[in-house]
């Protein structure tokens, strides 16, 4: 109860720290002009080229890679601006479980990854019509939140390098982009290059796109669940690999003096 305790105020404090600028209209416009932006986008220029028949496609797959928006920005900005804004010696000199106070960085970004994936569906709803009358909608919630975890795990992976790195969303951007082009977003999985597909089975997304478009057309949890499986082990993965290297950049960046230098 304690641990929990710690995980939960953990969450909320730095929420209310690391996001203390956003106000309910900055971030009602964010919630609502990104997903407007990329799903109108990317689906328009998808039916362009293959028709309105594949609307959904594009909508769903672009909808559903919103949660990376959180899951790697977000979950980035909560781990490295500890060092910016001059928190960090006191992060890694508190005597909190460190496993508990690094999972507390994303916990919120993912159920705000949620949020964004159902104002997403909720616009590609009104503007393409999309029919989502075959979906197990528990189902279908079930597989955002797979997801949601699954780009949070990464989002910490490299949130870690911000311990030594001054601008890690430079690496963040790229791996951004990287989803949108390896993961089912807009162009099927079988059909890029072998180099491609081999990359795409590393990455979040990859699976949980696929079963959720896989329930979208009237599949069971039978038939995805090996796909939800593997989606959560993959982020699981990452969010290990995270906390190691949390736990020796940390060591490092103490003895290099990097705790404070930005």
């Amino acid at each position: 109860m304690n641990t929990l305790r710690i995980f939960f105020r953990t969450c909320w404090f730095q929420y209310r720290a690391m996001f203390n600028w956003a106000t309910p209209i900055g971030y009602l416009s964010y919630k609502f002009l990104q997903p407007i932006g990329q799903i109108l986008f990317f689906t328009e220029l998808g039916i362009f080229a293959t028709g309105r028949s594949n609307a959904l496609y594009f909508a769903l797959g672009n909808a559903l890679q919103l949660t990376a928006i959180n899951g790697i920005f977000g979950v980035v900005m909560s781990v490295g601006n500890e060092r910016q804004f001059g928190t960090l010696p006191i992060l890694l000199g508190s005597p909190a479980n460190r496993l508990v106070t690094f999972l507390g960085r994303a916990f919120v970004h993912v159920i705000d990854g949620i949020a964004g994936v159902a104002v997403g569906l909720a616009l590609a709803l009104v503007m393409f019509q999309i029919d989502l009358s075959h979906a197990n909608l528990g189902l279908l919630a079930i597989c955002v939140c797979i997801i949601s975890l699954s780009t949070a795990g990464l989002g910490l992976m490299f949130g870690s390098l911000s311990l030594i790195m001054r601008d890690v969303f430079v690496i963040a951007n790229g791996v951004y982009y990287l989803l949108l082009v390896f993961c089912g977003i807009n162009i099927p999985v079988s059909r890029l290059p072998e180099w491609a597909q081999l990359i795409s089975t590393g990455l979040p997304l990859t699976r949980g796109v696929q079963a959720t478009r896989e329930v979208v057309s009237g599949a069971g949890l039978a038939q995805v669940s090996g796909l939800l499986a593997g989606e959560l082990a993959i982020g699981l993965v990452y969010a290990l690999i995270g906390y190691s290297m949390f736990r020796w950049l940390e060591h490092q960046a103490r003895r290099g003096g990097l705790q404070e230098a930005y």
